[in-house]
């Protein structure tokens, strides 16, 4: 079996026709540049995988566009994908400019850098939500632990109006340190007791390993959440020297074995699968979103698309990996596969 589709240079990014065969038990993708020669990356190392779930995006179930509100954060966290402070920060009637065509059918979703901490982090929500547009934030948890936030939010009357929503970012306690650990779950308690509750907690593994203690925490915390998402790191996969790169056939194998008293099924009637991402539903009602990191090295153009987009540093929406890649190539100089000669 081959696909035809599209995929970047793993060197200048520019577009390039791509194939995908099935070949020795596993999905690779071959791919040439004009200008940089041939390219081989391994998509997936189960067939029946790709086969099962293969051009089943998410295409028309979009609904939510991530802007980077802010380019600095309060942690320093290796595996981050975000180039932080080379993007320029803008107003929200920017964003409302930009972005006027989705406006109506989308929300918009506030990532980083660490958006809590931007100075007028309340204001530019409220001045988001009176143009129009429904707002909610991607947090490292860091600042919801402190008490003067939740004091101002309740001043704010954003979480007595349910305009506080927020999707908590996670890792295994073995990446934190002690203070650091002791403050997220402090912001865990405070969401508790102030009777909200988050969009959902994402967390990044690094080893399927870490699903144990994924399992206990979900076990404790999931009054308090109502999707968990998990995906590999985008920066293990980046990494070509000794990356651990985990297929999402290996992570939805596992998850089903940690998870199996609550029964995860595929969830195609709310959102559909791919290649890179799949999504559940436990007997408890909980919603599940799977999903692997594609790099330059092996994405394929046309399957990334999922249930969010990013406005990316070229002023426009992409799907979340492939926005990722993007603005990776455009850090480095490149834009739709050109070398950039003057600002964005």
């Amino acid at each position: 079996m081959m696909i035809k589709t599209l995929s970047l240079c793993n060197v200048c990014y520019r577009k390039i026709e791509a194939e995908i065969i099935f070949t020795g038990g596993m999905v690779v993708m071959n791919k040439t540049c004009d200008e940089h020669g041939p390219f081989s990356a391994i998509v997936e190392r189960d067939i029946n995988h790709v086969s099962n779930f293969y051009r089943m995006g998410t295409q028309g179930n979009n609904s939510t566009i991530i802007i980077h509100a802010h380019n600095q954060c309060n942690m320093k966290c290796p595996w981050c994908y975000y180039p932080m402070g080379c993007e320029k920060i803008h107003k929200a009637r920017y964003y409302d400019n930009v972005l006027r065509m989705y406006k109506g059918n989308f929300n918009l979703l506030l990532s980083g850098g660490e958006p809590t901490i931007k100075p007028d982090f309340f204001e530019f929500v409220d001045e988001l939500q009176a143009l129009g547009w429904p707002t909610g934030t991607i947090t490292n948890m860091i600042k919801l632990g402190d008490d003067e936030f939740f004091n101002k939010t309740q001043n704010q009357s954003f979480i007595k109006n349910g305009l506080l929503k927020f999707a908590m970012s996670m890792q295994h306690p073995k990446n934190y340190s002690q203070e650091i650990l002791e403050q997220k779950v402090k912001a865990i308690e405070k969401i508790e007791r102030s009777g909200t509750k988050a969009m959902c907690v994402m967390f990044s593994i690094q080893s399927l390993d870490e699903l144990d203690y994924i399992r206990d925490f979900y076990h404790h915390t999931r009054h308090t959440y109502t999707m968990i998402r998990i995906r590999t790191m985008f920066r293990n996969w980046a990494n070509k020297d000794g990356g651990n790169h985990i297929y999402l056939s290996d992570l939805h194998r596992a998850f089903i074995d940690k998870f199996s008293d609550l029964m995860p099924v595929q969830n195609s009637e709310v959102e559909r699968s791919n290649m890179y991402c799949l999504y559940m539903k436990m007997s408890d009602g909980m919603h599940v979103s799977l999903s692997s990191a594609p790099t330059v090295e092996n994405i394929d153009y046309h399957l990334v698309s999922r249930p969010v987009y990013m406005l990316a540093m070229d002023g426009r929406c992409y799907p979340v990996p492939l926005a990722q890649i993007i603005n990776e190539g455009i850090s480095k100089g490149y834009k739709d596969g050109f070398r950039l000669t003057g600002g964005l």
